[in-house]
């Protein structure tokens, strides 16, 4: 299989946001990789909240749609 390069996005705040890209074969693998290198559970994301600069990181929440592109 080709290994191909996706954009992986949240919805926050009703806009899409990049958070970078990941590379695998199938976009259903693309996901996997998404959450295992984005992904924070709810316990990290407690912790994070705590940042009244910056509440949310570069990260995809538990409460957060996201999804994954072809990169052009």
């Amino acid at each position: 299989m080709t290994m191909k390069r996706w954009n992986v996005r949240v919805v926050r705040n009703g806009h899409a946001v990049h958070l970078g890209q990941v590379a695998e074969s199938s976009e259903t693998l693309a996901r996997c990789a998404a959450l295992s290198r984005y992904g924070l559970s709810e316990d990290e994301a407690e912790e994070t909240q705590q940042d009244p600069v910056d509440p949310r990181g570069p990260a995809i929440y538990p409460d957060e749609a996201f999804d994954v592109s072809p990169a052009t």
